[in-house]
């Protein structure tokens, strides 16, 4: 065995000799930079600029109703937990409330996986009283159909009308995972706050490509470059202000408290604590930090034209 082994460590050997020394200098000062900037970014991010308007919008942060909508239970730790524990931690006076479209009755677990939710709200600082997952004939956890539009825009007009939200948050049209409830939420939610002239403000889930997906902070300074001038702003000249062009984009980044509180929420739902979700809460990206797009309002000539309101954001 020892033998069979010597050639190919001698052939690597000696292909690594033939590299000139100071090419690997430059390797090495990249790996350096590739381990040491995304965990200092975060940081930054998550401690120092995360309040200021540049990088999480007023219209957002300075919400007094926030309402999460998804698509089925667990999807508000797997995915938006930065978003979530970053606005209500740092607005006391908020009011968190969340919106499931189904169960998740897909195995036929639906009625534990509501009570397991209700153990996830508590843990992200949500009231049962705002914890809701809906159990409609038409709304059925099923990764084949896409939901009725016109219906989800019903439901969700109703609870921001219930509970006089002023913010929402949910998926992007590629639903984070490419999900078809989670597509669907998406197109009825972004067309609702779009189309609706009394709809609060909207936010949208950036999905990430899935190299992306799972590089735990490695993706940061990519998904943080178009915010880079507002980082250093907000470090320079911190404000609680920002101009319109500003408020288009946020960026929230758990810090490491805040983290746990996110595995801590997912805890929650044992039912869906598999081997491989033991893994996902470690480099996913979404346990770790959140890039949201608002929602823009169509306009009477977009309308004319025919352009789809469920894809025009900033």
């Amino acid at each position: 065995m020892t033998q069979f082994l010597a050639k190919p460590v001698q052939y690597l050997s000696s292909l690594v000799n033939r590299v000139p020394r100071r090419v690997w200098r430059w390797v090495l000062r990249v790996a350096v930079l590739a381990l040491l900037v995304p965990p200092i970014l975060q940081w930054i991010i998550a401690y120092l600029v995360g309040s200021d308007a540049r990088i999480l919008p007023p219209q957002l942060l300075a919400a007094k109703n926030l309402l999460i909508v998804t698509a089925h239970p667990d999807d508000e730790c797997l995915f938006f937990a930065p978003s979530i524990l970053g606005v209500l931690d740092r607005n006391k006076a908020m009011t968190g409330g969340l919106l499931v479209m189904s169960t998740g009755n897909n195995y036929g677990i639906g009625e534990q996986r509501k009570l397991e939710l209700m153990g996830s709200c508590k843990a992200l600082g949500i009231s049962d009283q705002r914890c809701v997952a809906l159990d409609h004939a038409d709304l059925q956890d099923n990764p084949t159909v896409w939901w009725d539009t016109p219906l989800i825009e019903g439901i969700v007009d109703k609870y921001v009308k219930k509970w006089d939200i002023d913010a929402i948050l949910t998926f992007d049209e590629g639903g984070v995972s490419g999900h078809i409830n989670h597509r669907a939420v998406s197109a009825a939610v972004s067309n609702y706050a779009a189309t609706n002239l009394q709809a609060p403000v909207t936010f949208t889930l950036t999905t990430a490509s899935l190299p992306r997906k799972y590089t735990i902070l490695g993706d940061l300074p990519l998904t943080a470059l178009p915010f880079a001038w507002r980082i250093l702003e907000a470090l320079s000249f911190p404000t609680s202000t920002a101009d319109v062009k500003d408020g288009g984009r946020a960026l929230v980044a758990n810090t490491w408290h805040r983290y746990l509180m996110t595995r801590d929420a997912f805890s929650r739902h044992p039912s869906q604590y598999t081997w491989d979700r033991h893994l996902y809460m470690i480099v996913s990206r979404y346990v770790w930090f959140n890039d949201l797009k608002r929602v823009s309002r169509v306009t009477a000539a977009a309308a004319a034209g025919g352009t789809d309101p469920a894809h025009s954001k900033n």
